[in-house]
């Protein structure tokens, strides 16, 4: 019998799938960064590449990416984004109704 230790940790498949979703959808945000022309803004306030961001831009510009996101990609599954035809310009972009008013 092999002895374990009681400080050993083990990966279940449940955290697997959800550190799968969560890099899914991380992919898929800035992927609509970059075809919306918003890269430079997904370095500096998402990676925090820019030290003199406030949290409240940092929180703006992530609700409205995600809200746009979600019109165009489904957030809760979090497939894999390179199949999504919305993200990589063969179909146009879904905008939500407070994006069309502005």
């Amino acid at each position: 019998m092999v002895k374990r230790r009681k400080d050993s940790f083990s990966i279940t498949p449940d955290m697997a799938a959800r550190a799968v979703r969560r890099s899914n959808f991380w992919k898929a945000f800035e992927k609509l960064c970059e075809r919306l022309g918003r890269r430079n803004d997904f370095f500096r306030l998402i990676r925090r590449r820019d030290a003199d961001a406030t949290i409240g831009e940092i929180t703006e510009f992530r609700r409205k990416m995600t809200r746009l996101l979600a019109f165009n990609y489904d957030v809760h599954r979090c497939p894999d984004p390179c199949c999504n035809k919305k993200l990589f310009g063969t179909e146009p972009l879904r905008y939500p109704p407070e994006w069309r008013q502005a």
